[in-house]
C-alpha cells in the first residue's frame, strides 16, 4: 500500500521543522508517540516500567521478532515472503499493508525489516528532506540496488521518476539503458558506482547526474574522488541499514546522524572510534530500541551548516573486520583504516581491492588493476607494504598470498574482511 501524497507532505514538512529547529532534539510528542508503540510490543512492553532496556544486537532481534514486532507478523512468514521476492525479482508482496524487505548485511546474516504505510511516508518525507530534495521540476532517479521494495517505490510521484536497476545483472548491461534513460541522480553502492564510472570512462558518453548518492557500503575517500571525476558533480551518502535512516549529508557535504528522533548512544572502542547504539523514535511496526550496530564510527568536528546533530567523519568499516593477531601472548587489533592505508599508499594503479584475513597468519589480497598493469607487480608492492603495516604493531610471519579479483553484485562488498575468527 503506497502512502497518499498529503501523508508524505505532511511528514516533510514536519521532519524539515525538525531538522531546522531541533536538529539533535526529540520532542516530547514524538517520546510519547514511541511510549504507546512500545505497549503494543509483547518483548518491550515488559521493560517499558523499569526503562531498563536491553542492548540489542542483530541476533538477538531476530530471535525475537515474533515478540518485538507490533503487527503481529512471524518471522518464518516474513522470511518466505522475502525470499519468494528475492528468487522472483517481483519486489510488490506485502503481508496485509506491510511491506517486507531483506537485508544480507555485511556480515551475511540475514535481517528482516517491516514498513507499513506510515512509516513509508515517514521514509519518503524523510529522504526528499535530506536526500533527494523538494523540487516542482521533474526529475529522474536511477537505483542500483541489489533488491527493490515497496519502501523504494514510494518516492515515485508526479515530480520524481524512479527507475530499478535490479544488479542481478551486470552494469554493463544496464549501462545503455542508463545513458538513454539520462537521470538527474544516480544512487547506487560504491562497488556498483566504480563500474558504471568505468563505463562512462571507457565510452565517449557524458554523465547527466546533477546528484549522485552513495549508500549500502562504506564509500571511501580514494573512491569518492574518483566518482567526483568522472560524474563532475559532488558525492552524498546515505548511510542506512535495516535498522534505518541513520545519517545524511548536509549541504556543507557533511554526514549528519538524524538526532531529531534518533536517540544515539556511543560505546566507545578507543579514544576516536565508536559503536553507535540506535533508539528509534519513529518506527512503530517493529521497534528499534537500544540496538547496537557494528559499524566502526569515527565523531566528526561541529559542521558549519548549523545543525547541531553528530557529524559523522567516516565510517571505517565493522568491528568484525578487525584484524587480530596474537604478539607474545596478547591480542593485538590492527583496524580496517590501517590496512586500508597500507594498500591505497603502495601503488596509484589499483582501481579496487580485497584484503581477507583468513586464518591467524594467512592473509588474501585481490586486486583490480588497468589491463596494461602487471597485477604481479602491483601485489608485491602492496604486499612490502602489508608487511611494515603489520610489523609497526608487532606482527611477523604473516603469509600474504594474491587471489584473482572477483566480486559479486548480489553481496555486500566490503574491501576488508576477517573470517580468521
Amino acid at each position: 500500500m503506497k502512502p497518499s501524497k498529503l501523508h508524505i507532505l505532511f511528514w516533510f514538512l514536519r521532519l524539515r521543522f525538525s531538522r531546522y529547529v531541533r536538529s539533535n532534539r526529540i520532542s516530547t510528542s514524538r517520546i510519547n508517540y514511541w511510549k504507546n508503540t512500545l505497549y503494543r510490543s509483547a518483548f518491550y512492553n515488559q521493560f517499558s516500567s523499569t526503562k531498563d532496556f536491553p542492548v540489542m544486537n542483530k541476533q538477538r532481534f531476530m530471535d525475537h521478532f515474533d515478540a518485538i514486532n507490533t503487527v503481529g507478523i512471524e518471522k518464518s512468514e516474513a522470511l518466505d515472503v522475502a525470499l519468494a521476492s528475492e528468487q522472483s525479482r517481483d519486489f510488490t508482496p506485502t503481508i496485509g499493508t506491510i511491506s517486507i524487505g531483506l537485508s544480507s548485511g555485511t556480515s551475511g546474516n540475514k535481517g528482516i525489516f517491516l514498513t507499513s504505510p506510515t512509516e513509508k511516508a515517514i521514509w519518503v518525507g524523510a529522504i526528499l528532506d535530506r536526500v533527494i530534495g523538494l523540487s516542482f521540476k521533474k526529475r529522474k532517479v536511477a537505483f542500483f540496488l541489489r533488491a527493490n521494495n515497496n519502501l523504494y517505490e514510494s518516492v515515485k510521484s508526479n515530480s520524481i521518476a524512479f527507475t530499478f536497476f535490479d544488479l542481478k545483472d551486470s552494469v554493463k548491461m544496464h549501462f545503455e539503458k542508463l545513458v538513454e534513460l539520462s537521470p538527474d541522480v544516480l544512487v547506487a553502492q560504491p562497488s556498483a558506482l566504480l563500474q558504471i564510472a568505468q563505463c562512462y570512462e571507457e565510452s565517449t558518453r557524458q554523465p547527466s547526474f546533477t546528484k549522485v548518492i552513495s549508500v549500502a557500503e562504506v564509500l571511501e575517500e580514494d573512491q569518492k574522488m574518483y566518482f567526483q571525476r568522472v560524474f563532475g558533480c559532488s558525492i552524498d551518502q546515505v548511510y542506512q541499514c535495516t535498522e534505518g535512516f541513520l545519517a545524511y549529508t548536509c549541504r556543507k557535504g557533511k554526514l549528519h546522524f538524524n538526532e531529531d528522533w534518533l536517540k544515539i548512544e556511543k560505546r566507545y572502542l578507543d579514544d576516536q572510534r565508536f559503536h553507535p547504539i540506535i533508539t528509534d523514535y519513529l518506527r512503530s511496526s517493529q521497534p528499534i530500541v537500544r540496538y547496537e550496530l557494528n559499524d566502526i564510527i569515527h565523531e566528526g568536528n561541529p559542521c558549519s551548516c548549523g545543525s547541531k546533530a553528530t557529524v559523522i567523519d567516516r565510517i571505517e568499516g565493522r568491528s568484525d573486520d578487525v584484524f587480530q593477531f596474537d604478539v607474545q601472548g596478547e591480542t593485538v587489533l590492527i583496524y580496517p583504516d590501517f590496512i586500508r592505508r597500507a594498500v591505497i599508499s603502495a601503488s596509484d594503479d589499483i582501481l579496487n581491492y580485497f584484503v581477507r584475513k583468513t586464518s591467524k597468519s594467512q592473509i588474501e589480497v585481490s586486486l583490480e588493476v588497468p589491463a596494461e598493469h602487471s597485477s604481479k607487480e602491483v601485489f608485491d608492492l602492496v604486499r612490502k607494504s602489508l608487511i611494515n603495516t603489520l610489523k609497526t604493531f608487532g606482527v611477523q610471519s604473516v603469509e600474504i598470498s594474491q587471489i584473482d579479483y572477483v566480486h559479486n553484485p548480489m553481496l555486500k562488498f566490503t574491501r576488508i574482511k576477517n573470517d580468521a575468527r
